[in-house]
């Protein structure tokens, strides 16, 4: 009888190796994975049919760490290089694509002790009157910051096969680029599930890692008998997988080297401090709690992306009429940056949603405190209390917090108009959060920013404070981008990146 009876049948995939790297997630800002719409919430997370458990599933992990690849290997908006489908599998529309010698296996969340799923609002801030829009108030779900994932990938290194004689990947190659893909949860720099682009969803990591050498009996009996739970606790861990890897990795494939980052892009770190108190809303769940609060997350006062990226669209707004009066493109140039705006429930047909180059990031506001404060509305005619008008708000009161802004990609102007933003926001003239008539949510600090080439260069930065000149190896850098800002050509004949796409083709 043939080894293979059915003509159509694969022969079995030989190996020489097995990488097995274990890592846990911590979440440093709320995640929001989407799951089947419920009716308490518009979007509750995704959870384990069984227990109800948060789930991570393995094709969420893998795409994020594809698409990171990607963008390093190529840089942001580029084709994806096809070196990407010897680690990765081959693309969507490959048909001949493939297999991939990755395995991303599904992760369990265990959300820190005494939290739960939180509930967060949103809503859309019509710029015009900077009230709430008509039907676009909605809730969603998000896990907690500190819920953590047990993450696993395994990376299967085959031998040429007898039926084509295809070579396979180097394996040294293989684990630079996984290492490469991995590195991007190192330090937050990478984020995954909705709402990335304001801050949700960044991670850190530690990494274990072991090879078991399958081109021997006794590396497969190892391999047999080892814990495929793989608890890896008597492993040391690493915050950087490429020492992770190189601990396990035979001398020959020492040491790991990363491939050139292609990513251009610029990081502001923006240092803020709350000058008197701050409030963005967030409805109390416990029958004692304030009427209103200040929004948490982990148990500690957040500074949430989504209400400074609204905030810093509408002043963007604001400065790019005055700034380009007579040239008629301020709608261009928002659209550009921030990504458009929609009219109604749907995009209309001459636009695509695109996501916001501007990455706003969420943080954690360190060393406030908690003030509870009752307020009531006065009739202005009567000067008396209004019924039923007694209502408290729970506030945070002083603090800081160290927020990353991120330009991908930027085009010529579009860090000066930032600029001109986080000027009037370090000087508190734009304030944050709600009821800011009475003098809430304003804010004082500096910035640093950081610019990455993307072409193997050393970034370099400077330094801003109001009131104070550039400090920096690049602090020359700064008035020119805002000078590059005021004289840009018009954008106001040039159709804008999304209107671009939906061009038709010329005959």
């Amino acid at each position: 009888m043939s080894r293979n009876p059915l003509n159509d049948s694969m022969p079995p995939r030989r190996l020489t190796a097995r990488w097995v790297i274990c890592g846990t997630l911590t979440l440093e800002t709320a995640l929001h994975l989407g799951g089947e719409a419920g009716e308490q919430v518009d979007m509750p997370v995704l959870r384990d049919a069984r227990d109800g458990t948060p789930l991570l599933p393995g094709t969420t992990l893998a795409g994020a760490l594809r698409s990171a690849l990607a963008d390093r290997l190529a840089g942001y908006e580029e084709p994806e290089p096809p070196e990407l489908a010897a680690l990765f599998g081959g693309a969507r529309d490959d048909d001949d694509g493939s297999q991939s010698p990755l395995i991303v296996f599904d992760a369990l969340g265990e959300m820190p002790p005494g939290q739960g799923v939180e509930i967060r609002d949103g809503v859309a801030i019509a710029p015009a009157t900077g009230i709430a829009e008509d039907h676009k108030k909605y809730d969603y779900e998000v896990l907690p910051a500190g819920t953590t994932f047990p993450v696993r990938v395994d990376l299967l290194l085959p031998a040429p096969t007898s039926r084509d004689g295809a070579t396979p990947p180097d394996e040294k190659w293989l684990l630079e680029t996984l290492a490469a893909a991995l590195d991007v949860f190192a330090d937050g720099q990478r984020a995954f599930g909705a709402r990335r682009s304001r801050g949700l969803g960044q991670v850190r990591a530690i990494w274990a890692a072991r090879r078991f050498d399958l081109s021997s009996p006794e590396g497969w009996i190892e391999w047999t008998l080892s814990d495929h739970e793989l608890s890896f606790a008597a492993l040391p861990e690493q915050a950087c997988i490429r020492h992770a890897l190189e601990q396990a990795a035979p001398e020959a494939l020492r040491p790991l080297e990363l491939p050139c980052d292609r990513r251009e892009r610029i990081v502001i770190d923006v240092d803020l401090r709350t000058a008197h108190d701050l409030l963005v809303r967030s409805a109390g769940t416990d029958p004692g709690a304030p009427d209103v609060s200040h929004l948490h997350s982990g148990g500690a006062a957040i500074f949430p992306g989504t209400s400074l990226a609204g905030v810093m669209r509408t002043q963007a707004l604001r400065i790019a009429k005055l700034v380009r009066n007579g040239k008629n493109d301020a709608v261009q140039w928002i659209d550009r940056l921030f990504g458009p705006r929609f009219e109604g429930q749907r995009p209309s047909g001459k636009l695509t949603p695109r996501a916001s180059r501007l990455r706003v990031g969420e943080a954690r506001v360190e060393g406030s405190q908690p003030q509870r404060q009752t307020r009531v509305a006065i009739d202005r005619f009567t000067q008396g209390v209004v019924d039923s008008a007694l209502f408290d708000e729970q506030t945070e009161v002083g603090g800081r917090a160290r927020v990353r802004l991120e330009l991908r990609n930027p085009k010529e102007g579009e860090l000066g108009l930032v600029l001109l933003v986080l000027k009037d926001l370090l000087d508190g003239s734009v304030p944050v959060g709600g009821t800011s008539a009475v003098g809430r949510g304003v804010l004082c600090g500096s910035a640093t920013v950081t610019w990455h080439e993307g072409n193997g260069t050393a970034p370099r930065s400077a330094t801003i404070q109001p009131g104070r000149e550039p400090d920096g190896e690049a602090g020359g850098d700064i008035d020119e981008a805002i000078g590059a800002f005021h004289q840009a050509a018009s954008l106001a004949s040039i159709p804008s990146d999304a209107e671009a796409d939906n061009a038709e083709p010329a005959p």
